[in-house]
């Protein structure tokens, strides 16, 4: 297994340390035991020689062979060697060597401090034994004889084969003191680098958010509190995470069901968060927007000068802008604020599509104003007929009876505008589901029977093209009877004499179809999104005459959306039109 590198920093501090001092210790231990070793064999020699001093005080009583002879037995029990010497430094006997062949000691080291200080110590290689020797020479007391010292003496060799055999136990004792200190600092190591080396690679997992994970920490010491606190770390970092991901979550997904489109950026006004709705609002996608400047996703450049503004004037900034790349022109609200919690000044950007908004309010003014336009011809017509006949007496009976013929009319008119009106409201309010089942083929048949004397009228043939069987469906029978008038009944107004009107009810896959189709003069193409609106006429002039309301299509519209169906127009300038309704069939309806 690879060690960690804080395991070898600690194993080979530890080992140093214990390596080093090891070896001060044993060089020291060998020193003090060499010198020990030394001093004790120079006491040694030296109480020998002492002793020595007692038997040999009385020399002349002794002859030469007799001193010899006991001289040499001392140094075979000893093991030492035994030297007399005269204060001259000749040799009386020696338990080596034949005293009369050897030369005069009288300037050896030993001699000299002996004669100095009673008692001598030399270590010297010996010429006579060809070998190092370890020498102490004492004086002798006074005596009748003529002995002036005695050297007693050992071989070095002897003294240092001690020694070393005393370096080799240090040596030994010092190894393994070695290698028992080194393997308990490597079990100390590893318990230290173990659960660090497992405490990083825990931590390198709640870097990559892996929280589940705990370090063992039932040790009572430092390491164990570490463990603890990092898990604990992790359990309070485990709960943010989810609160995060769990807020992150939230707002993605709000975001996504925005109808507006959000875009953050940085302060150099790069973009750094877009949502579906400003993608479909810019006709760009999010990877395509990402890291990019504003002004290079806007060739209108009102985003980026709508930004700019906004940190120049360190306030929220809100205008109407319009996007480029549009067909028709598509107005936005636009609302650009900086972040407060952000330290560098980053934005965040709202569109809000008020297209529609403006339609409808452009709408609704249009209403009003053709609604007051609407209501009061009828009525200034009616109140000048009125005031006409009030203020002239004398007026000839046929031109009054002509006026009150007028005033009738007009006030047909204006009921029948009212009526619409409160039909218009009434259907725009009504959001309650039918439950009366209506034979659409009969509400069909009897409308076209109705208007059959008006097609007539203006020479227009009218074709009812039905199927046998009822067309049952959920529904207000009065209502689908007003729809099929409106559609029928304009189609008839709009068509040249000697024209068609053809009216056509069929059953397709559960839904009723009513198509009624005309070969008049058709609806521009850039009318025909509006041919729905309230008021709204295509030709003002020939609709007034023809005495329409310009409610009678967005009657027919919420009618048809009340029903749940679908309301088509297909039409080509002179070329007529052809209104498309789909409606539902009821359940109970059988398949046709």
């Amino acid at each position: 297994m690879r060690h960690s590198p804080i395991f070898l920093r600690l194993y080979a501090g530890f080992a140093v340390v214990i390596l080093f001092s090891i070896l001060i210790v044993g060089l020291m231990v060998q020193r003090q035991i060499e010198q020990a070793s030394l001093r004790d064999i120079s006491n040694n020699l030296s109480s020998q020689a002492f002793i020595l001093q007692q038997s040999f005080a009385n020399t002349g009583q002794q002859t030469q062979s007799q001193i010899q002879q006991t001289l040499k037995q001392i140094g075979q029990r000893t093991d030492t060697r035994v030297t007399l010497l005269t204060k001259d430094g000749v040799v009386i006997a020696d338990s080596e060597f034949n005293a009369s062949e050897m030369d005069n000691h009288r300037y050896r080291p030993e001699i000299i401090a002996a004669n100095t200080a009673d008692i001598g110590q030399s270590r010297r290689y010996s010429k006579t034994l060809q070998k190092p020797m370890l020498y102490v020479a004492v004086s002798a007391m006074a005596s009748s004889g003529n002995l002036g010292y005695i050297r007693t003496a050992l071989p070095t060799q002897r003294i240092d084969e001690e020694i070393n055999y005393l370096r080799r136990v240090i040596i030994i004792a010092a190894s393994l003191t070695a290698l028992i200190a080194l393997f308990i600092g490597y079990w100390l190591a590893m318990s230290f680098a173990r659960p660090l080396r497992q405490m990083t690679l825990i931590a390198k997992n709640y870097a990559h958010g892996r929280y589940q994970l705990r370090i063992p920490s039932q040790r009572r010491d430092e390491i164990g509190d570490l463990a603890r606190s990092l898990n604990q770390m992790a359990d309070i970092s485990s709960q943010r995470f989810d609160i995060i991901k769990t807020e992150r979550d939230q707002l993605s997904t709000i975001l996504k069901s925005m109808n507006e489109g959000v875009i953050t950026v940085t302060s150099e006004g790069l973009i750094t968060h877009v949502n579906a709705a400003a993608c479909r609002m810019l006709r760009t996608s999010g990877e395509r927007c990402l890291g990019q400047a504003l002004k290079d996703i806007d060739g209108s450049d009102n985003l980026d000068q709508a930004f700019r503004q906004c940190q120049q004037q360190q306030t929220s900034v809100e205008q109407t802008i319009q996007l480029d790349g549009y067909t028709f022109s598509r107005h936005y609200r636009l609302h650009v604020t900086l972040l407060k919690q952000s330290h560098r000044a980053d934005a965040i950007l709202v569109l809000q599509d008020i297209t529609a908004v403006q339609r409808i309010d452009k709408m609704r003014a249009d209403f009003v104003a053709n609604a007051s336009h609407e209501l009061k011809t009828p009525i200034t017509a009616i109140r000048g007929f009125a005031e006409t006949l009030i203020e002239d007496d004398t007026i000839d009976h046929a031109i009054q009876q002509r006026f009150m013929r007028k005033i009738h009319g007009q006030s047909i008119r204006l009921s029948a505008l009212v009526s619409d009106l409160l039909a218009l409201s009434r259907l725009e309010s009504n959001d309650e589901a039918y439950n009366t089942q209506v034979d659409l083929q009969r509400v069909v048949q009897r409308v076209c029977a109705n208007l059959q004397a008006v097609a007539q009228t203006q020479q227009v043939t009218l074709e009812l093209q039905t199927k046998d069987g009822p067309v049952t469906l959920l529904g207000d029978d009065n209502a689908l009877g007003q729809m099929a008038t409106n559609l029928i009944d304009n189609a008839i107004k709009y068509t040249a004499a000697k024209g068609t009107v053809t009216v056509a009810l069929t059953v397709t896959e559960g839904l009723a179809v009513l198509a009624v189709k005309d070969n008049g003069l058709g609806i521009n193409e850039s009318d025909q999104e509006r041919i729905f609106e309230r008021f709204y006429r295509v030709d003002k002039a020939r609709s007034q005459s023809l005495g329409g309301t310009g409610l009678g299509l967005a009657i027919v519209k919420h009618i048809v959306q009340s029903h749940k169906g679908r309301l088509q127009l297909k039409s080509k300038l002179n070329q007529g039109s052809t209104f498309t309704i789909t409606i539902p069939l009821s359940t109970h309806t059988s398949k046709l």
